[in-house]
């Protein structure tokens, strides 16, 4: 005998279909989230990602009335206070909890700064939570939150939570793996290996897709590093606040009108800082792409490296006179240059002059400003060695 479908089980059928439909949505979990708000009369929904010994944070999706500004206000200053989270870490995974039902509260609280500063502004009276995944420390976080207006969370609604959580899981899985092939093709790889500077892709959760050869070489000087696919910097505060620009610079990735660019000094011992410039990639032509950003890392102290083959190709100079302008470039004096090469001062000027008249240029100041803006110092060679590791 068939059992008739209720509309319980049309509703229930269609809100899961919502889930995976994120699979493959542009928008990722974001109408999942929209959702959820709508169907359990929440007041916001937030998924991220969390290092859960950290503390560090990047948001994915957010639904209802939660705003991005209070969003990177917990993940820079209130993160370590969410007694919630602190659950969450020692809870088994793939379950709901409940701040009103499953967490003693101090009498104290409401005197908290977390209380006081982040919940009680932004209008929350009790939240829900689950880890959804969990990848060694990271672990991806549901949140669902309540106001004062609205009821508690029933163990009845729990319950019900939990039965979306192993389809949310397959979902999250099969996109991550859908991601990964999308930006993992062998023809965007080429490309950023072609690049001098050091490149980092990063897809929409913020883990890195593909670095270049040159970011290789930076990842093992010890300024950054790679843990389970997430950039890590040796300090704590720094990297959480890599790790929202690089949140920010996803969600901006997704929309046509917003313009977001921002950099981020690395400091270092006795030299100066690491410049990372952070940029979302915007393929607007291209939907299965669901978010993606670019690190470029610029070494101020670095000496410019160009083949002279290819300074040769793109102004039509002599092997000798490609050769006097990388030493320019690289900071090197006539003379300097000439008694490297043991020619005499006025074989070097009258190169010199040649170059100028070839590239259109008649200071040195102006031919090393366009000899470094131009392709001969973006395309990375395979001696290519920008960095030196810091020292012990």
């Amino acid at each position: 005998m068939t059992r008739k479908i209720s509309a319980e089980d049309t509703a229930e059928y269609d809100f899961l279909g919502h889930i995976y439909d994120a699979v493959m949505a542009p928008q990722g979990f974001q109408l999942f989230a929209e959702k959820l708000v709508e169907v359990f009369n929440l007041k916001a929904v937030l998924m991220a990602i969390r290092h859960n010994e950290t503390l560090d944070m990047k948001y994915l999706w957010m639904g209802g009335g939660i705003v991005p500004h209070w969003t990177e206000n917990y993940a820079l200053d209130y993160a370590s206070d969410d007694i919630l989270a602190q659950h969450l870490v020692a809870a088994p995974i793939a379950n709901f909890y409940a701040s009103n039902l499953d967490i003693a509260f101090p009498p104290n609280f409401p005197d908290t700064r977390f209380y006081k500063e982040w919940l009680a502004p932004q209008g929350v009276a009790f939240a829900a939570a689950a880890v959804v995944l969990q990848e060694g420390p990271w672990e991806t976080q549901l949140y669902l939150q309540r106001s004062p207006e609205q009821p508690p969370f029933t163990p009845d609604e729990i319950a019900q939570f939990n039965t979306f959580l192993p389809h949310l899981q397959r979902a999250i899985q099969m996109r991550q793996r859908l991601s990964g092939l999308q930006l993992g093709q062998d023809i965007l790889a080429s490309s950023l290996n072609m690049l001098a500077m050091p490149t980092f892709l990063f897809d929409e959760y913020a883990t890195v897709a593909h670095y270049n050869r040159s970011a290789e070489t930076l990842l093992g000087s010890g300024y950054l590093r790679l843990e389970n696919g997430h950039l890590q910097t040796p300090d704590d505060k720094l990297t959480r606040k890599l790790n929202l620009e690089l949140s920010k610079s996803i969600v901006a990735s997704r929309s046509k009108d917003e313009d977001f660019n921002h950099v981020i000094l690395l400091p270092r011992s006795g030299k100066l800082p690491l410049m990372l410039m952070i940029t979302p990639l915007q393929l607007q032509d291209s939907p299965r792409i669901h978010g993606a950003a670019l690190m470029f890392a610029f070494d101020p102290e670095a000496i410019p490296a160009a083949t002279s083959e290819l300074i040769k190709k793109l102004f039509r100079l002599t092997n000798a006179e490609a050769e006097l302008s990388i030493a320019l470039c690289s900071g090197k004096t006539l003379d300097e240059f000439a008694s490297e090469r043991d020619r005499s001062i006025h074989t070097v000027k009258t190169q010199l002059k040649n170059i100028y008249l070839k590239t259109g240029t008649n200071r040195q100041a102006q031919l090393v400003s366009m000899l470094l803006a131009s392709p001969a110092f973006f395309v990375a060679s395979k001696e290519q060695d920008q960095l030196s590791p810091p020292s012990p």
